[in-house]
C-alpha cells in the first residue's frame, strides 16, 4: 500500500467486514491486516478517519462498532475500532485488545502509542505493556520507528525499550530482533545491543559482512573497534561489504596489516577501497606504481583486476603508460575498456584524447561510448568529434554524441538538445526536450555567444524537425533571431 487513496479504500473495505461481516470476514481482514508493514499501518490509520464530502469517513458513526462481536478472537473487529474518528471508541478498543494475543493486536496497540488523545495513548500503553517481548516486539517497533518523526514517537519508542529492558531474557530479545527482515528493527535492535554490550566480536562481525543494509554494516564495523581485538578486525579486510573493508584498512594498526594484505586491496573491486589501499601502502613506502605495471604483465588475468589495474596506473603512473593504455581499447571485456578509456583522459594531452577516444564513441558498448563522451567533454573535445556518432544507427552510439555535443554550451548545446529532440529513440528523445526546457527556464537569457549564420541555420531545420509544441518552439525561435519562426 503506497497511497493514501489505497489506504481510503482499504479503510472503506475493513469497516464494513468489521461492521457487517462474519467470523469469515473477520478472519479474512485480520489476514489482510497481517500483511501490512509499519508505514502502512500508519498510512490505514489516517485514512481510516479522514473525511470526504463524497464518502465521510471510512471508520466513523457511532452504530455497531461496540456490539459483542467487538471482542471476537481474531482481534480484527477491535483493531478496526481502534480506527474510530471517536477518541472514546478508539480508547475502549485498546482495553478491548488488552488481552488479545494476535499479532494485530500488538501493531494496532502501537498505532495507538501515537495518538494525539492522552487517553487513548496511556490506555494503549497500558493494554501492550504486559504482553511486549521477544515475539511481539519487532512488530510494535516496526510501526513506532516508521513513525519517529510523530510528536510521541520519542516517547512511545523510550517506552517499549524501557520495558524489553526490564523485563527477563534482553539477549534473547536483542537475538532475535537483530534477524529481523525489518530494518528499522534490526538497526534499532543492534544500537540497542551495543549500548547495552551485548554484541560479541564473533557477531559483529558477521553483520558488518553480511547484513543487507549499508548503514548497519558500516555501524557494526565501527563499533568492532572497541569490541573486538585486532584478529577479528583483519577478518573485515576480507568482508562482501565495502564499508567493512574501508573500516578495516583505516583502522588497523600497522603491525596487523601485512604487505600483502595491502598489494591485494590496491586491486580491491571499489573504487574507494584502491585509493585508501594506496594511502596504505605510500605510508608503507611500497611500490605502488611498480606493483601495478607487474600485475599487468601477469597472464592470465581477471578483467575486473585488469581494469582495477589501469585505473590505479592512471592515478599514480605517468605519460610512459599511455601506449598500455591504448593497447586496451581493443580489449574484449567492456570494463577493461573503459578503465583504459578514463585512464588516457588522465596522461594524454588534448590533441591525443580527441585523436584516440572519438572512435570509442561508435564502441559497441553504450558504457564504454559514454565514458567516451564523457572524457572527450572534459579535455574540451570540440562537438565536430560526435558527427559520425549522430549519424549511427545505434542509439547508445547517438546518446554519446548528444553528452558530447552538449557539453560545449551556449549554442552548441542547443543544437545538440534540438537535435535529440527530434530522434527516433524515445528515451534520447526525451532527453532532448527535458534539455530544452531546462534551458528555456534558466539559460535561455544568458546565452549571449554569437551565432554563426550556419549554426542559426542548422538550429532552424533542427527546430522544425524537433516535435515541439508551438509555444516552446516560438520561444526558442525568439531566443536564436529566427527569422519567420517567431509569429
Amino acid at each position: 500500500m503506497t497511497s493514501l487513496t489505497e489506504a481510503r479504500e482499504l479503510a472503506v473495505t475493513l469497516a464494513s467486514k468489521a461492521r457487517d461481516g462474519g467470523p469469515a470476514d473477520w478472519r479474512g481482514g485480520a489476514a489482510e491486516l497481517e500483511a501490512l508493514d509499519g508505514r502502512s499501518w500508519l498510512v490505514l490509520d489516517q485514512a481510516a478517519r479522514t473525511f470526504t464530502y463524497a464518502t465521510g469517513t471510512p471508520v466513523g458513526g457511532v452504530r455497531g462498532w461496540l456490539d459483542p462481536s467487538v471482542g471476537e478472537p481474531t482481534g480484527f473487529v477491535a483493531v478496526v475500532t481502534s480506527m474510530h474518528v471517536d477518541g472514546r471508541l478508539r480508547e475502549r478498543a485498546t482495553q478491548i485488545l488488552a488481552t488479545n494475543p494476535a499479532g494485530i493486536a500488538a501493531s494496532a496497540l502501537a498505532v495507538r502509542l501515537l495518538d494525539h488523545v492522552p487517553q487513548v495513548r496511556a490506555a494503549a500503553w497500558t493494554s501492550l505493556q504486559p504482553q511486549i517481548d521477544a515475539d511481539n516486539a519487532a512488530a510494535v517497533l516496526e510501526v513506532l520507528l516508521a513513525g519517529r518523526g510523530r510528536q510521541h514517537a520519542a516517547w512511545a519508542v523510550d517506552q517499549v525499550r524501557q520495558a524489553l529492558i526490564a523485563g527477563p531474557g534482553l539477549e534473547d530479545v536483542v537475538r532475535t530482533l537483530r534477524t529481523s527482515s525489518r530494518r528499522n528493527v534490526r538497526r534499532w535492535a543492534h544500537e540497542l545491543g551495543h549500548q547495552r554490550d551485548l554484541l560479541t566480536a564473533d557477531q559483529l562481525v558477521d553483520t558488518a559482512g553480511n547484513d543487507p543494509d549499508q548503514w548497519l554494516r558500516a555501524a557494526c564495523a565501527d563499533w568492532l573497534m572497541h569490541v573486538g581485538d585486532p584478529s577479528h578486525i583483519v577478518q573485515l579486510l576480507d568482508a562482501g561489504s565495502v564499508e567493512s573493508r574501508l573500516v578495516a584498512l583505516t583502522r588497523l594498526p600497522d603491525d596487523r596489516l601485512s604487505d600483502e594484505a595491502i598489494r591485494a586491496l590496491l586491486t580491491d573491486r571499489a573504487p574507494r577501497v584502491r585509493e585508501l589501499a594506496r594511502w596504505r601502502a605510500r605510508r608503507r613506502g611500497l611500490d605502488i606504481v611498480g606493483h601495478y605495471r607487474s600485475q599487468l604483465a601477469t597472464s592470465p588475468m581477471s578483467p575486473r583486476v585488469l581494469a582495477a589495474c589501469l585505473d590505479g596506473i592512471a592515478a599514480v603512473g605517468d605519460e610512459s603508460d599511455l601506449p598500455s593504455f591504448i593497447d586496451h581499447l581493443g580489449h574484449r571485456n567492456v570494463r577493461v575498456r573503459a578503465a583504459a578509456v578514463s585512464a588516457i583522459l588522465g596522461r594524454a594531452s588534448s590533441d591525443e584524447v580527441a585523436g584516440l577516444l572519438a572512435p570509442v564513441l561508435l564502441d559497441p558498448s553504450p558504457r564504454v561510448s559514454a565514458t567516451a563522451a564523457r572524457s572527450l567533454a572534459r579535455s574540451g573535445a570540440p562537438p565536430s568529434l560526435a558527427s559520425e556518432a549522430w549519424a549511427s544507427e545505434r542509439p547508445a552510439h547517438r546518446r554519446a554524441a548528444w553528452q558530447l555535443s552538449r557539453a560545449s554550451g551556449g549554442w552548441h548545446r542547443v543544437e545538440a538538445d534540438l537535435r535529440a529532440a527530434g530522434d527516433p529513440d524515445a528515451h534520447l528523445a526525451s532527453l532532448g526536450e527535458a534539455g530544452i526546457a531546462n534551458w528555456l527556464a534558466v539559460g535561455a537569457a544568458t546565452t549571449w555567444d554569437h551565432l554563426t549564420d550556419e549554426q542559426r541555420t542548422r538550429i532552424a531545420d533542427l527546430l522544425a524537425a524537433a516535435g515541439l509544441d508551438a509555444e516552446r518552439a516560438r520561444i526558442v525561435a525568439f531566443h536564436a533571431a529566427l527569422t519567420g519562426m517567431t509569429s
